[in-house]
C-alpha cells in the first residue's frame, strides 16, 4: 500500500467486527427503502453489460444488485470477514469474483470498463481525496465509468467531532458494546465536482434523500 495514504485502522477493525450485523442495521430501516430501490435501478442501468471493479464491497449488498446486469464484477475489500458474508449471497449469473485486497494495492488488475465505490468516499480523509481519485482512475480504462455513492449528512452533534483539517469523525458502537471512532466526511456536490474537475466528463450528480450518487466518465 502507498505509505502516503493514511488508513484509519480503527475503522478497518470496525467493519471487520461489524460484518455479521451490517446488512441488518444498514439496509432494513423502513425510511430508506425508497432510496435503496431507486439506487438499485440506477446502478443496474449504469453497469449494464460492463466489467466492474468494486472497491470496498463489504458484505455484498450492492454487489448482488449490480450483478443482475453487469457482465462481470471483481468485488474487493480489505476485510475477509465482510467478503465471507458477500460470498453467501445469490449470484445466478456466476459473474462475480471476490478478492481480499486494499484498494490502494490493486496495481496488478487490468483496467476495467467501470468502477464502483459505495460508501467508501466518506471514510477518506480530505487530505487524501486527490490520491484516492488518482488511484481509482488507474483502475479504469480511459473513458470508463466511475460511480461513487455515499450518505447525505445527518448531523448528530453529540456523536461527531472535527479535526484541524476539517475531517469529521463519528463514534460507532457495535452490538458487543465495543466502540470505534471512524472518519465520516460529508462532501458537498461542489466539492466533488471541483475534485473531479478536468479528470472527467459527463458528470451526473444525483441527490436522493439519504444518499448521493456521482456518475462520470474518466477523461480519455
Amino acid at each position: 500500500m502507498d505509505d502516503k495514504v493514511d488508513v484509519n485502522r480503527d475503522m478497518v477493525s470496525y467493519y471487520r467486527d461489524r460484518a455479521g450485523e451490517y446488512d441488518k442495521n444498514s439496509f432494513s430501516r423502513p425510511e430508506i427503502q425508497f432510496d435503496l430501490q431507486a439506487t438499485s435501478k440506477i446502478l443496474q442501468e449504469v453497469f449494464d453489460g460492463k466489467g466492474v471493479l468494486e472497491i470496498a464491497a463489504g458484505t455484498g449488498y450492492w454487489t448482488e444488485k449490480i450483478a443482475a446486469t453487469a457482465k462481470s464484477i471483481l468485488a474487493t475489500d480489505i476485510n475477509k470477514s465482510v467478503l465471507d458474508v458477500a460470498r453467501m449471497k445469490q449470484y445466478p449469473k456466476g459473474n462475480v469474483n471476490f478478492r481480499v485486497a486494499d484498494m490502494y494495492a490493486l496495481d496488478d488488475v487490468f483496467p476495467y470498463d467501470a468502477l464502483f465505490g459505495g460508501f467508501i468516499f466518506s471514510h477518506i480523509l480530505k487530505e487524501d481525496w486527490n490520491k484516492f481519485i488518482e488511484t481509482i482512475h488507474r483502475r479504469v480504462a480511459p473513458g470508463g465509468t466511475v460511480v461513487l455513492m455515499d450518505n447525505n449528512r445527518k448531523i448528530n452533534p453529540n456523536r461527531d467531532r472535527t479535526d484541524e483539517q476539517g475531517n469529521n469523525y463519528r463514534m460507532r458502537t457495535l452490538e458487543d458494546g465495543s466502540k470505534h471512532e471512524i472518519v465520516k466526511n460529508y462532501p458537498t456536490e461542489s466539492e466533488l465536482r471541483e475534485l473531479i474537475g478536468n479528470r472527467s466528463k459527463d458528470i451526473d450528480f444525483k441527490n436522493l434523500e439519504y444518499y448521493w450518487i456521482l456518475i462520470y466518465q474518466t477523461s480519455v
